[in-house]
């Protein structure tokens, strides 16, 4: 009878160490499920000149899948367009997909998909009150990023990416297109709340 009920101790012990996967931190380790939100700085360029931009994101999460949305903002070097000095920026927010795995190791997979819709808007540097001649366009903006995450803390991931920016719609800004705003991409993420770990 003893023998019987230590077996079945056993296997329901080993039952549940399976079911419970734990996360492996620099601290600690912990069980999956959750959501965040995060802050992420990226550099890129725009026709050759560079810039960079930061933005704000949040998510749930299912299994190693994550589903939700961001805004983000860049700018980049001031360019001389018509005799005047101006300074092109791009803003755009929308849905936002991503996947970590294994999400659960120390270091891992990460990538993710943005997809969003902003403008294009050349900002006046001239500091002439009388002279708003500013101007923008709609745009939408294709974002694929793929590099390593790793868990710091239970509540807290640092992200390193490459991706691009891939823009289309553009057709009303002087002296850019479209494709003057595809660029390579390097960011740095950092996603902090419950994945589900304790």
């Amino acid at each position: 009878m003893k023998k019987r009920l230590l077996t079945i101790l056993l296997l329901f012990v080993a039952i549940l160490s399976l079911q419970a996967q734990r996360q492996e931190t620099l601290r600690t380790t912990a069980r999956n499920k959750g959501g965040f939100g995060g802050l992420y700085f990226v550099s890129s360029q725009a026709d050759g000149d560079p810039g960079g931009g930061a933005g704000f994101d949040g998510a749930f999460i299912r299994n190693d899948w994550f589903f939700g949305g961001f805004i983000q903002a860049e700018s980049f070097d001031q360019r001389r367009i018509n005799n005047r000095n101006y300074r092109p920026s791009l803003f755009f927010t929308g849905p936002w997909v991503g996947y970590a795995y294994p999400s659960h190791k120390l270091i891992h997979l990460y990538t993710s998909l943005r997809l969003g819709w902003g403008g294009a808007v050349l900002n006046r540097q001239d500091n002439d009150p009388f002279d708003n001649d500013d101007y923008s366009d709609f745009v939408f903006v294709f974002a694929p990023e793929i590099g390593a995450e790793i868990n710091a803390v239970s509540w807290l991931r640092i992200a390193a990416t490459l991706g691009y920016r891939s823009v289309s719609n553009l057709s009303g800004l002087p002296g850019y297109s479209a494709r003057d705003f595809n660029s390579p991409t390097f960011a740095i993420s950092l996603r902090a709340g419950a994945f589900g770990y304790k």
